[in-house]
């Protein structure tokens, strides 16, 4: 069975252990795209259906970070509340 683990190195030693088991194949190292990244394809892929789709003007990145924002407050004003 495989997992998958998300691993914060402290020590660079780890680092350097890790790729030697990477060589023996015991595990494999995948790098990970930051959130920004993931982020503003996920935005692009949406702009471009909105287009394809003649929907109104896009949002813009500030636009949908005001409508994060907003969603975030409500959902955190709502557990605050329990």
């Amino acid at each position: 069975m495989l997992k998958t683990m998300q691993i914060e190195i402290i020590n660079p030693k780890a680092e350097r252990i890790l790729k030697e088991l990477a060589a023996v194949e015991l595990i494999r190292i995948e790098k990970q795209e930051s959130f920004r990244t993931r982020l503003d394809r996920l935005s692009q892929r949406v702009k471009r259906h909105q287009e394809e789709q003649g929907m109104p003007e896009p949002m813009s990145m500030d636009e949908i970070t005001r409508e994060v924002k907003k969603v975030r407050t409500g959902r955190y004003a709502k557990r605050k509340k329990s």
